[in-house]
């Protein structure tokens, strides 16, 4: 054999084990672990039922790209919602105050979430039933039409138009979107990515009582002035804020 024979074939072998980290690299997928808070954020408004998390991410093999969060949550009676990313908040620290210090937090898009292996990434994950969001949508449309022609109108009556038939329409789906009951809850949660991954940590349960469905219930009654002060405006007398209960129940991991 001769001698650039040997420093071709040694060359290859220094290539080696590049190549084999390339290889396994490839060939690995990323592994994302799902550590959720100890306590959910449950509620019902005027954006339907809701169910925030804060969850923390780690990762390993590689980066990956978050481009949907979604909950599948089952109530022990066998009903299955499910719910979808549509906020996201990333605490940055405390600001010091006065009255002391007090959590500041970005609010950032649902577009996408960047994980990466440096750090574990901590969010609050905003999420709401996602049937209620589109069929809220049909019979918004209707008011907003509606709204659009009293406007054009001389002598336009906010609180006559809060009357109508479509807004009325508004009133009476958010309520019967309702949806929240006691008992135990099996919540999965499902992590979209254009990349390749095993994922583990996502299933939790978490349990409602009949006095937090009590609670949740009440705030049936502030629809009606939640849009009161969205087409009145804060310096109208008859603004009032509207305060929403929310439930915090005990959040136990599954798998």
């Amino acid at each position: 054999m001769k001698f650039i024979d040997w420093i071709a074939i040694l060359g290859a072998l220094a290539w080696t084990p590049h190549l084999i980290s390339v290889i396994r690299s490839y060939l690995t997928k990323s592994e994302v672990r799902i550590i959720t808070q100890k306590t959910a954020e449950i509620g019902f408004t005027s954006l339907g039922p809701i169910l925030n998390m804060r969850v923390a991410f780690s990762v390993k093999n590689h980066d990956i790209v978050v481009s949907n969060f979604r909950i599948r949550l089952k109530h022990e009676s066998g009903e299955e919602k499910l719910f979808e990313w549509q906020g996201i908040r990333q605490s940055l620290g405390k600001m010091d105050t006065a009255d002391g210090p007090i959590p500041y937090e970005k609010e950032n898009s649902v577009l996408a979430i960047k994980l990466n292996l440096k750090e574990i990434e901590e969010r609050l994950i905003q999420c709401q039933e996602v049937s209620f969001i589109s069929d809220k949508r049909l019979v918004e449309e209707k008011a907003v039409k509606r709204l659009a022609f009293e406007k054009e109108k001389e002598g336009f009556e906010p609180f006559e138009f809060l009357k109508c038939e479509e807004m009325s329409d508004i009133y009476n789906f958010i309520k019967h979107a309702f949806s929240w009951k006691s008992g135990l809850y099996t919540a999965e949660i499902l992590v979209e990515s254009p990349e390749k991954y095993n994922l583990s940590g996502n299933v939790f349960q978490f349990r409602l009582t009949p006095i937090d469905i009590e609670f949740l219930e009440k705030n049936k009654d502030g629809i009606e002035q939640y849009y009161r002060n969205d087409l009145i405006g804060a310096k109208h007398d008859k603004y009032k804020d509207v305060v929403w209960n929310w439930r915090n129940p005990n959040v136990t991991p599954v798998a």
